[in-house]
């Protein structure tokens, strides 16, 4: 054990021993009082609770205080969330990260380890998760298997976002624009309220442009990296009787044109024995510039429809319904070969989704249950295409318009039974127990053709998966479980101490590969198998009035852990055992009128047995985009000043080195950075108006989102967070 880990074991068993005394000891003794870091209900258990009776790992922020801190963006959270990370290298992917748990394959028909929920219901695609926050009610982030209550493909955790329906009967809204470097601009609203006695409703919007920040370095393409799209939601309520409640939700988003798909490009070698990455002197272009030949573009329309009822059946029992259908199609074209080498990528995606939640729950002074049934189908349509010489000479390609298309659809379906019930055994004492019962079902089509008009080669089928002689390679079916058993012990204090054992699943799928290697050489490898993970965890929540501290240390147990690697210069997931421990710790304090404090601290050890390498060899690795360390604040200072409020803003997050790739590669290891922004804000004294100006990334810090060790072909494909950007929002609510 290293001093850092002795220092960290130290730490966090004394602070469960006394997590009130290290709370006084870190804060000074005031007063309550109002602050932007309120109380917040959360609704990690399929109901509302306090978020300190929660015996979970929670990071929650309700709709006030993402207004207040100034986050309008999902990155914005993730900043201030410990051991959460959220790569955004293309705004055709988003992957959320937490504890080092994520999905890095970039194939649209893969479903992510960190779920994502919208009012209640699951978003599937990694596709669909739009980045952009407005309008919204309160984000929260469960560290840690959430199977039995939320499903198969939580193993890492999830993030729910709750906006504001159509529940508030008075009127009311907002308006905000925003304009800031890159030529960005913003504009978005809301209005709602009654319609009359028994309906209300709401209507919300977003738009936002951006040219990009990433500086095309050839004169007539442009840059990259930029936004152009928007979207609309609309919500009503109806009191169809005093029991019975009907929600339903619309939301429509379109991107159009988007710049996009260009990566900086560096140079680089490769280990001859592994095929890995290994940095070589110089650069093509600088991490915010790029030398692409082709423009990208990014364009994607998705409908969401959602409908909810809730009748309750008695004073202690309520039955709820939950309807979600989501329709999206996307298309990406990027630039794969950088301004070196003719290599066009494409991926066209329809997917379409409908799932059915039934859900009972019921409580009496000493019990809390809920059960319920869960349906869930799923389409994902592709058709990948990759082009030009250098990447496919070794299929004999003799000309740039040699063409390979990859055609797939994936038919998934789920179905599932749940329960959990919680029993207060003693006067401080609660059992919980919880258990998920899941069937999955999947089917693949997949053929590819090989072209090159150049040369005269007429489109040819060069596989297909249903002349593979494996048996039930094209199908995977099985079934498997996932539970919780825990305790909860809450002190006089109010201080709430739990332990608990947590069993997680994750499908298996397979690896679509645009080029055709593994298909041809052993096709075996395109499928990948499911995952367990046996979870194990301890923490403590502490607060009074004017702080709070939250502590947890966890232990992971991996079978048939996916990693993701390049094997053979092709995207693929292979199982293999893992483990990880570490723990998160929060303290949020007050020590002054006007003054919050928020700290969080993160320890990420892990290790994955065996992830192939390029060459098909097996070299133990981390977990990819897992810092050992990791260190987020926050502090903002309030008064009055010309009869109304002036807040200021410091907010900022530190990471420790880490590898961006499950390889490992040493061209994938990124150095510790730090990244900190400010904002500096006015408000009226009604509360109507604000003016803030603000700036992300204010030391300019350059660091990498993502890395693609392509070393056998003397590169790696790099994207860049945002450098500096500034910037001004003005609002108006009433």
């Amino acid at each position: 054990m290293t001093l850092k880990d002795f220092l960290l074991t130290q730490t966090f068993t004394r602070a469960c021993r006394y997590p009130m005394a290290v709370l006084c000891a870190t804060t000074l003794a005031l007063p309550a009082r109002a602050s932007v870091l309120e109380e917040t209900v959360v609704t990690a258990q399929k109901r509302e609770e306090n978020l300190q009776d929660v015996g979970i790992s929670i990071t929650a922020f309700s709709g006030n205080q993402l207004q207040e801190l100034g986050m309008t963006r999902t990155v914005d959270i993730a900043q201030q969330v410990p051991a959460m990370q959220l790569q955004t290298f293309s705004p055709a992917f988003t992957i959320i990260n937490l504890r080092g748990i994520s999905q890095n394959n970039f194939q649209d028909n893969l479903e992510a380890p960190v779920a994502v929920y919208v009012d209640g219901a699951y978003i599937p695609s990694m596709n669909a998760i739009n980045g952009q926050l407005f309008d919204i009610k309160r984000v929260e982030v469960l560290r840690g298997p959430q199977g039995t209550l939320f499903g198969r493909n939580t193993t890492g955790g999830l993030v729910q976002y709750i906006t504001n329906g159509a529940s508030d009967e008075e009127l009311n809204g907002y308006a905000e624009g925003t304009v800031g470097d890159y030529n960005q601009s913003a504009v978005e609203g809301a209005i709602g309220g009654s319609i009359n006695d028994e309906w209300r409703g709401r209507l919300a919007a977003r738009w936002e442009e951006n040219d990009g920040y990433v500086e095309s370095v050839n004169p007539g393409i442009r840059d990259s990296n930029g936004a152009n799209g928007y979207t609309i939601r609309g919500s009503t309520q109806w009191d169809a009787t005093e029991d019975l409640l009907v929600d339903v939700r619309i939301a429509y988003s379109k991107d159009d044109d988007v710049p996009s798909g260009t990566y900086s490009i560096n140079f680089a070698t490769f280990d001859p024995n592994t095929g890995l990455g290994v940095n070589a002197p110089g650069r093509l272009t600088d991490g915010w510039k790029h030398a692409s030949t082709l423009e990208g573009s990014y364009n994607r329309e998705s409908t969401n429809y959602l409908g909810t009822l809730t009748w309750s059946l008695s004073e202690s029992t309520e039955l709820v319904s939950i309807t979600h259908y989501l329709d999206l199609e996307k298309k990406y074209l990027e630039d794969a070969g950088g301004g070196l080498f003719f290599f066009p990528y494409t991926t066209p995606t329809d997917f379409t989704n409908f799932a059915q939640e039934l859900r009972l729950s019921g409580s009496n002074e000493r019990v809390r249950w809920q059960t319920g049934l869960y349906y869930l189908d799923m389409t994902t349509k592709t058709n990948q295409s990759v082009q030009g010489v250098t990447i496919l000479e070794g299929f004999g390609a003799t000309t740039d318009s040699a063409i390979q298309t990859t055609n797939s659809k994936v038919d998934s379906s789920n179905w599932s039974v749940f329960g959990q019930g919680e029993y207060d055994f003693a006067d401080r004492w609660t059992l919980i127990a919880g258990l998920r019962w899941s069937d999955d079902s999947k089917k693949i089509d997949l053929s590819q053709v090989y072209a090159e008009s150049g040369a005269g080669i007429p489109p040819t089928e060069v596989f297909n998966i249903q002349d593979v002689a494996i048996k039930d390679i094209d199908k995977i079916e099985y079934d498997d479980y996932a539970a919780r058993l825990q305790l909860n012990y809450t002190m006089d204090s109010g201080t709430l101490l739990y332990g608990s054992w947590n069993r997680g699943i994750k499908g298996g799928n397979w690896s679509i590969d645009p080029l055709g290697v593994v298909a041809l050489t052993d096709p075996a490898n395109l499928k990948h198998h499911q995952e367990v993970l046996y979870s194990y965890e301890v923490g403590f929540k502490s607060q009074n009035d004017w702080a709070r501290l939250n502590a947890d240390v966890y232990y992971y147990d991996y079978n048939d852990y996916q990693a993701f690697s390049l094997l053979e210069l092709t995207p693929q997931v292979t199982n293999s055992d893992a483990d990880s421990w570490g723990g998160e710790l929060e303290l949020t304090v007050f020590p002054a009128e006007g003054l919050d404090i928020l700290l969080g601290l993160a320890y990420i050890d892990s290790s994955v047995d065996a992830v192939p390498d390029p060459f098909g060899g097996l070299n133990e690795a981390e977990f990819p985009n897992a810092p050992k360390w990791s260190i987020n604040g926050l502090a903002r200072y309030q008064w009055n000043m010309l009869g109304g409020t002036m807040a200021a803003q410091v907010d900022g997050v530190w990471n420790d080195e880490q590898y961006i790739e499950a390889t490992n590669s040493q061209i994938s290891k990124e150095d510790a950075y730090l990244v900190w922004n400010a904002r500096l804000s006015y408000t009226t004294s009604d509360d109507a108006w604000e003016f803030a100006a603000w700036v992300k990334n204010v030391g300019d810090e350059q660091y990498r989102l993502y890395n693609l060790d392509l070393g056998l072909l003397g590169i790696s494909q790099e994207v860049y967070a945002p450098p500096r950007w500034y910037g001004g929002t003005i609002s108006y609510r009433f």
